[in-house]
């Protein structure tokens, strides 16, 4: 039978049926996303009661840090009424299903490790761009949690000290931010919708200046954060997800702007070996994908 995989973003709930082979069978409508609480949980019921006789398990990715193993949810990320939520107790208990909980970014690089991108690769990273930065990392083909289940937490790296009280839209994680990307190209283009999304990337496929220059300079940002974490973990590919990675300027753009800080800083990229960057494989399915691998592990 099928898995019922939801992802809860800072936006939008999805879900989707995924197959035993990890491929996405059905796609179902996006709710907004909650804002409390009690509508989360009315959200999940309203999403899964209907598929409950399809399915063999529900998987649910989000953001936080999530303690894989009592599937309780900490900080929650942009959703911070999930923190300290038993996400998995509630799921076993309300649909009498086996049910696992997953940090987003661990699910995305899951997924690309199952039959994506990374598969067959030992040493990874996926970076997630949504309303955040999510992050997932293999080490030796294993997934890497850490001591505290907080490893990939890459919104919160902080920048460099510019001896200012730091404030939160400093965090690396909103400065690559999709949504933020999105909104401010869009003012910058005077839509009406500020989610326009596939209207601005038109603009940005054509060298708009509007837009390019803000588009140029977010590549160049997430290419430091590629940078400075790959002087750490030192992985052999980069994959990067979420709901842009679809756009094959992104993938580009990230390269030429990696191009650029070589041609700035030869020295420490003689030093750094610079990792493989492509695209996530499952695109914005990554995250409901690698958590239906992770209810089957």
């Amino acid at each position: 039978m099928s898995i019922l995989a939801i992802d809860l973003g800072g936006t939008q709930f999805k879900s989707a049926l995924i197959s035993e082979d990890y491929q996405v069978e059905e796609v179902f409508d996006p709710k907004s996303a909650a804002c409390d609480l009690v509508t989360c949980q009315n959200l999940l019921v309203n999403m899964i009661e209907p598929h409950l006789d399809r399915v063999s398990g529900i998987a649910v990715s989000c953001p936080g840090t999530v303690d894989t193993e009592s599937g309780i949810i900490y900080n929650g990320g942009m959703l911070r009424f999930l923190h300290e939520f038993p996400m998995k107790d509630f799921l076993v208990e309300r649909f009498a299903k086996p049910a696992a909980v997953l940090n987003d970014g661990k699910a995305a690089v899951l997924a690309e490790v199952a039959s994506g991108n990374l598969k067959g690769i030992s040493h990874g990273l996926a970076m997630v761009l949504g309303t955040g930065l999510g992050g997932g990392i293999i080490i030796n083909g294993q997934l890497y949690q850490g001591a505290h289940f907080q490893a990939g937490e890459l919104t919160f790296a902080l920048p460099q000290d510019k001896k200012e009280r730091l404030k939160g839209e400093d965090l690396a994680g909103l400065q690559v931010s999709a949504v933020n990307l999105i909104a401010t190209c869009a003012k910058s283009l005077n839509l009406d919708d500020e989610k326009d999304g596939m209207s601005v990337f038109e603009a940005i496929k054509a060298r708009d200046e509007r837009v390019y220059p803000t588009f140029q300079a977010y590549c160049r940002a997430i290419a430091i954060q590629i940078n400075n974490i790959q002087s750490v973990l030192d992985v052999q590919r980069v994959v990067i997800g979420g709901g842009i990675s679809s756009q094959d300027i992104l993938i580009e753009e990230v390269n030429r702007q990696l191009d650029q800080l070589e041609k700035e800083d030869a020295w420490a990229f003689m030093v750094i070996k610079r990792p493989e960057i492509r695209a996530c494989h499952y695109k914005n399915a990554a995250n409901l994908v690698g958590a239906a691998y992770f209810l089957k592990a």
